[in-house]
């Protein structure tokens, strides 16, 4: 009788299902010439310069789940800022992997400066995930001065507050791996208000962190140092040592800005390469 009823349970023991899998891609869609290494790396000698990446990632899910994590920017303004070179709007940069922008699902969204958070209308049918923290303080609180909202651009806060009315944007609460399968939100290093990073199971087997401009460089994650550009620079150095304990290896710790990216991996295009 008792063997009966252990198969009888055993029959309605739950088994979670197999998390999602995703093939994990970064694309470059632009360079930034010459820009102040002392600007990503703190404490950095002040007269280096490096040609920096301005990348998206693209997350091709199995069940026709097509996610970027950030989404570029395109607004005129900055090409007179700063020395963008070889742009190719990111809508059209993804294009090698078979994904038209009205095709692209979710945005990931790491935080809201303008080179992130500028080329989400560029995609019109994508929910945006955002800390919940990074949304109300860039849509509120951060306009009442004039210092705490350097590198966002109201054209993209009036377009996260556009899509919200639209029900398109979901707002993360801190750590959350259980909203997405095989997806991980986590709360970044403080480089904005409430920055976050992303991780991604993928079809390998293996998980990858897409760190964003949490970690800028290969050069932070080598020596250990916090970006430049943090409110609080322990925070960063704790969030990059979360990083390595989640991702199966060091070197699937992607950072947000290393033209390095595009020499460790395997090339898809002149501008692509996908994270294995």
């Amino acid at each position: 009788m008792r063997t009966l009823l252990a198969v009888v349970m055993a029959a309605f023991v739950f088994i979670p299902p197999e998390a999602e899998k995703f093939d994990v891609y970064a694309v470059r869609f632009a360079t930034i010439a010459n820009f102040p290494v002392s600007s990503l790396i703190s404490g950095a000698d002040r007269s280096r310069r490096l040609d920096i990446a301005m990348t998206v990632w693209v997350l091709k899910g199995v069940n026709g789940r097509v996610a970027l994590v950030d989404a570029g920017f395109h607004r005129d303004q900055y090409f007179t800022a700063f020395a963008v070179k070889d742009f190719v709007l990111p809508s059209e940069a993804i294009a090698p992997l078979g994904i038209k922008p009205e095709e692209v699902t979710d945005i990931f969204l790491s935080h809201m400066h303008w080179d992130h958070a500028g080329g989400i209308d560029l995609f019109p049918a994508a929910r945006v995930w955002v800390q919940q923290d990074e949304f109300e303080y860039y849509t509120g609180e951060a306009w009442q001065s004039k210092n705490t909202h350097g590198g966002i651009d109201a054209d993209d806060v009036l377009e996260m507050v556009k899509r919200n009315t639209m029900g398109r944007v979901t707002l993360v609460r801190g750590e959350d791996e259980t909203s997405i399968s095989g997806i991980g939100f986590h709360v970044g290093g403080k480089h904005t208000w409430q920055s976050q990073f992303v991780s991604v199971q993928t079809r390998a087997g293996s998980t990858v962190v897409l760190a964003s401009d949490n970690v800028y460089l290969y050069e932070n994650l080598d020596t250990h140092k916090p970006i430049a550009q943090t409110l609080n620079a322990d925070s960063n150095l704790r969030t990059q040592d979360r990083m390595r304990s989640l991702a199966s290896a060091l070197k699937l710790v992607v950072p947000g800005h290393d033209p390095a990216v595009f020499d460790r991996f395997p090339h898809i295009s002149d501008r692509i390469v996908k994270i294995e």
